[in-house]
């Protein structure tokens, strides 16, 4: 793989990134009328959905800290959930922000991994 290629891809990472968060913004603050459920709790829609968008930028942002990263999706969980009490027909929950901080710094574990994991693959000698 070129590094161009490399630097392609590290983009769209951030794209998608940024468009999981602008969907997690909208999903937390549409109207309860307007949702669509999966058949799983609640909780654990919000820990996918976090640990999802968390994992593919920490494989975006390789060069920001871990701690920095989780922390920065706690505060927007806190934010979206709270931000919940003035939306039509929904609640803030203390447990839908956990299940979605957990996610949050599950993902961030995971997406470091998973890029660690590929860039030493990357770069081992050719045999």
């Amino acid at each position: 793989m070129s590094l161009q290629t490399l630097a392609t891809c590290i983009r769209s990472f951030r794209v998608a990134g940024w468009l999981c968060v602008a969907v997690l913004v909208w999903l937390s603050w549409i109207p309860k009328d307007w949702e669509v459920r999966t058949s799983l709790a609640g909780q654990i829609e919000h820990a996918i959905a976090y640990c999802g968008t968390a994992a593919i930028f920490a494989v975006a942002y390789q060069e920001t800290r871990r701690w920095w990263m989780a922390s920065g999706f706690v505060v927007l969980a806190g934010i979206l959930e709270a931000g919940q009490l003035w939306v039509p027909g929904r609640t803030a929950q203390v447990l839908d922000f956990a299940a979605s901080s957990a996610g949050a710094v599950a993902g961030v574990l995971i997406g470091r991994v998973a890029i660690e994991t590929l860039i030493s693959w990357l770069m081992r000698p050719s045999r």
